[in-house]
């Protein structure tokens, strides 16, 4: 299982400009995905994890060395929707390293990765079912504490 607890601060980091304009250099908004169920696998790696993701890239962790300069075949997968890319990875380190029962020690890398080809499938396709998860969560917590909060 990827533990990103301990990576959480590297992740936010990457996603603290976000919105405020000032320092951001992004053009494409990135959705925060690392608890939403999104899938991802990439030949190589038997644990993939998709943290964030955009129109042009994603955030990815993995259990297996990601290159920096590499192009790697990745599937993406929200729900019923999966998406092929060609991504090619723009940075990546090693973020953290995860002690198995038997003793193995497993690295996890991160790294940013930007899409150059979609194979099969729509990258906004899988965005807006993202965004629109996100806004009927945020729309069901607004009602709930509003039936919470009320008078009645």
């Amino acid at each position: 299982m990827i533990r990103d607890n301990s990576v959480e601060s590297v992740c936010h980091a990457d996603n603290e400009n976000s919105g405020n304009g000032t320092n951001e250099r992004r053009q494409h908004t990135r959705l925060n995905v690392a608890n939403m169920g999104v899938g991802c696998d990439m030949p190589s790696a038997s644990r993939v994890k998709v943290m964030n993701i955009s129109s042009r890239g994603a955030l990815v962790m993995a259990d297996k060395l990601i290159n920096i300069g590499k192009s790697y075949a990745l599937k993406i997968g929200y729900k019923d929707k999966s998406v092929f890319v060609k991504a090619n990875v723009v940075w990546a380190l090693l973020a953290d390293c995860v002690k198995q029962d038997n003793g193995d020690v497993i690295p996890l890398y991160i790294a940013g990765m930007q899409f150059v080809d979609v194979i099969k499938g729509e990258i906004p396709e899988i965005i807006r079912l993202l965004e629109a998860n996100m806004e009927g969560n945020m729309h069901d917590a607004f009602i709930g504490s509003l039936q919470r909060n009320s008078y009645n």
